[in-house]
């Protein structure tokens, strides 16, 4: 599949826009410490020691968190935490707000590691997992500021360029609707990353797709789509920006790639391919790839799916075909005014399609069901198809109703004196 998919994705034409030009760390608005710098600082920095009580509270909790009686660690850390002072409360309040987290009790987690990180007198190691987890967590209780704040605190603490923190600071600021300073982030996490991740390129194109650049937001997802085919949900996203862009051809061209693939599994994706299908005068294909999904299942076989078949095939100029949707849709549909709709375009198409007996079934039906200067009209589709069925009493009889209105009054003049004299000319006694 990927080798088919490489195929697929050259015959696009992607020209590879590269979204994740390199990323300085000015650009993160980041002063960020050489690894020389961070060295020097672990070494300078006072390695201290928890007293002995804090110590033993520490690894009996921690020997109870193993045997899984989280609750039991907890509560024993917390007698001891009143008590503490200095590193002694610092290191104590990063312990206990880790397991706070991992017992999933974040709102008392969070300032417990706040507190911790903010004293910044833990070891390097430690007070480096503290700045990122306050970071992670605050992103998780939607303090967005906090999270960007100490992450980039992190950032700066330790000269790591982890893709998925460079991620968590993007989110934040998708969060905050603060859709420009997603690009650096989102673009430095791709740089990173050992391997390419959906959610990187996602964030990144809705940065741009939020600020109206669709070009940028298109060049995203094509290098996203170039190394990550198979996310399924791109391949619609990126037809659809097309579609904005007012660019049908490639929008086509793009779903009838995932269409090869078999990408497309939702109703509304087959929908829209038949839509582009149409748009692009290939109305024929329209109707068949319709018709198919909806007897496949994939497309919910209701009156409006089969008008939307039947409008194909008439735009197709096939007639009989268009006829006989029509005719299912009047079937399904519940809507006296759609069922009016539908009956009359059936019958129409019959009348073009010289069926002109077979025309006067739904016709009829749909005059029962129109109102107004709906009947006139269809009272006039009555009279030409009896008319060039040879049925030139009733094309008169229907004619002659047609007149009373308003809309056909002139028209049904014409046809009155034509169906008259050609009666007349054949022998028919009206």
């Amino acid at each position: 599949m990927k080798t088919v998919m490489k195929t697929f994705v050259t015959a696009l034409a992607f020209g590879l826009v590269v979204a994740t030009a390199p990323v300085a760390a000015q650009d993160l608005g980041l002063d960020l410490p050489s690894k020389e710098t961070v060295e020097a600082q672990k070494k300078a920095r006072k390695n201290q020691v928890a007293s002995q009580r804090v110590g033993r509270a520490i690894m009996d909790a921690f020997e109870l968190y193993e045997q899984e009686q989280l609750q039991e660690a907890i509560s024993l850390l917390e007698e001891e935490l009143p008590d503490a002072e200095g590193y002694d409360r610092a290191y104590l309040s990063r312990f206990l707000g880790t397991l706070y987290a991992q017992a999933e009790r974040t709102d008392e987690a969070l300032p417990m590691l706040k507190n911790a990180a903010d004293q910044d007198v833990l070891g390097w190691n430690d007070q480096a997992a503290v700045l990122k987890l306050v970071g992670q967590l605050s992103l998780q209780v939607e303090k967005y500021s906090q999270s960007v704040e100490y992450l980039k605190k992190w950032f700066e603490f330790t000269g790591e360029m982890d893709p998925q923190a460079l991620f968590y600071v993007a989110n934040a600021y998708y969060q905050q609707k603060e859709f420009a300073e997603i690009v650096p982030f989102a673009q430095a996490a791709l740089k990173y990353a050992d391997e390419p991740k959906k959610d990187y390129y996602t964030l990144l194109m809705a940065s741009y797709f939020e600020r109206k650049m669709y070009d940028k937001a298109i060049a995203t997802i094509e290098e996203g789509l170039n190394v990550l085919p198979e996310t399924i949900a791109w391949w619609p996203q990126l037809a659809q920006m097309y579609m904005l862009k007012e660019n049908l051809p490639k929008a086509l061209q793009t779903m009838e790639v995932a269409y090869l693939a078999g990408y497309l599994k939702e109703e509304n994706q087959f929908k829209l391919l038949v839509q582009l299908y149409d748009n692009e005068g290939i109305p024929y294909k329209a109707a068949t790839t319709m018709l198919k999904h909806i007897e496949s299942g994939d497309v919910e076989g209701t009156a409006k799916n089969y008008s939307t078949a039947a409008n194909s095939f008439h735009r197709a100029k096939e007639l009989s075909d268009a006829a006989k949707w029509y005719g299912k849709a009047a079937e399904l549909t519940d809507d006296r005014d759609d069922k009016g709709e539908y009956l009359r375009k059936q019958g129409n198409l019959l009348v073009q399609n010289e069926q002109y007996v077979a025309a006067t079934t739904p016709l009829k039906n749909a005059l029962d069901l129109a109102e107004g200067d709906d009947k006139g009209r269809i009272y006039m589709s009555l009279a030409e198809a009896f008319f060039y069925g040879g049925d030139y009493r009733q094309a008169l009889t229907y004619v002659n109703e047609a007149a009373k209105f308003d809309n056909q009054r002139r028209s049904a003049r014409s046809w009155k004196g034509y169906i008259q004299s050609t009666a007349k000319r054949k022998g028919v006694d009206l």
